[in-house]
């Protein structure tokens, strides 16, 4: 499943209610990438075999901490288990980097963490403004947060934005 830009705040309780009722052991896969999430569920902590997709979702909220624990292992197709048993301090990165981190993927991996980056200020951030290199122009700077703050990302002309080298001209 795969909704887009159309999910506009907190997962609801009421999500995959049918699927939790019937087999919470199942495998499911759900993308919910590229939306504004506020905060997720805590229903979801029903399922143990989740691939839940959520980067660059604006989530402003943590992944509920029992969506971490051992009875979730194959959760993100069993890396919250890997992650742990892998020596991580919060299995839940598996899941979604925290703010102030980032990683191509939003989340943590066994071979791949969360990178420190000031300009991530939501869960799951796949970019990072590097602030040293923005042409030393505090308007190029300034653009930038605004960028990721705004979701620019979703914009249809967003093309040059937090390109290292360009100048703000051409975004």
């Amino acid at each position: 499943m795969c909704w887009r830009k159309r999910i506009q705040r907190a997962i609801p309780d009421e999500f995959l209610k049918s699927i939790r009722e019937e087999d919470p052991s199942v495998e499911v896969v759900v993308d919910l990438s590229d939306n504004f999430i506020t905060d997720l569920s805590s229903s979801l902590t029903t399922f143990t075999n989740m691939n839940l997709v959520l980067v660059d979702s604006d989530i402003t909220s943590p992944a509920p901490e029992e969506l971490c624990d051992t009875d979730h292992n194959g959760w993100v197709a069993g890396m919250v288990g890997q992650v742990r048993n892998g020596g991580a301090l919060n299995a839940c990165d598996a899941i979604l980097c925290p703010p102030g981190s980032y990683n191509k993927d939003g989340r943590l991996s066994v071979t791949t963490g969360c990178n420190v980056c000031t300009s991530c200020t939501t869960f799951g951030c796949t970019s990072c403004i590097d602030e040293t290199l923005t042409n030393g122009n505090k308007v190029c700077e300034i653009l930038n947060k605004l960028f990721t703050k705004i979701s620019g990302r979703t914009w249809y002309n967003n093309g040059n934005w937090l390109v290292v080298g360009k100048d703000r001209c051409e975004y």
